[in-house]
């Protein structure tokens, strides 16, 4: 077997255990990954319950993921950014929102809020904002623990899957869908 195969198979034999281990772990694993791959202030669900009710106004809260995500329903006010935004795109969508404001990102699990975040930092302080977090385990975690979601036609009970298998880590099924389901209404 040559090098380069050899480091090949390695590097897909590594990327399938942790894989395992991760899906093992379920959200967990994941929360624990992004917590210690980026360097962003994260909030848990119920303290970010907690301060949302207590203060509303006091945050902007930004849905990163895509259209058809964001469309199945999320957090109450969320404001969508796309998650490979620019700065100067970033700045369009919140503009002066952020002005005075603790700034909350969220995606499926964490992962892609975290990075956009990192990026944003600057941009944030620049536009007022008092300060950043991530929702720790994004939407999957505030649905698992049942908070409120809404959509374009009012309050909702179920959350986009992402995929089959990030769908795998939903704390709790949806109750009118499967994780796996791809039809348009899912969507």
């Amino acid at each position: 077997m040559s090098i380069k195969r050899w480091i090949g198979f390695t590097a897909a034999f590594l990327l399938l255990v942790t894989s395992a281990a991760v899906m093992t772990e379920g959200l967990s694993g994941i929360e624990w990954l992004v917590d210690k791959r980026y360097d962003i202030p994260e909030i848990t669900v119920d303290t970010a319950q907690s301060e949302l009710a207590a203060e509303p106004d006091g945050w902007l809260v930004l849905d990163v993921r895509e259209p058809d995500e964001y469309a199945v329903s999320h957090l109450p006010g969320a404001v969508r950014v796309p998650p490979d935004a620019d700065v100067s795109t970033f700045q369009q969508i919140i503009g002066s929102a952020a002005k005075g404001k603790q700034v909350l990102f969220y995606c499926s699990v964490g992962q892609r809020s975290s990075k956009l975040a990192t990026r944003m930092q600057d941009a944030v302080r620049e536009a007022g904002g008092d300060g950043i977090a991530n929702l720790r385990g994004g939407i999957f975690r505030w649905y698992g623990e049942h908070g409120a979601l809404v959509n374009a036609d009012g309050p909702v009970d179920r959350i986009h899957p992402y995929n089959a298998v990030w769908g795998q880590l939903m704390p709790r099924a949806n109750p009118s869908e499967s994780a796996t389901d791809d039809s348009e209404e899912s969507k």
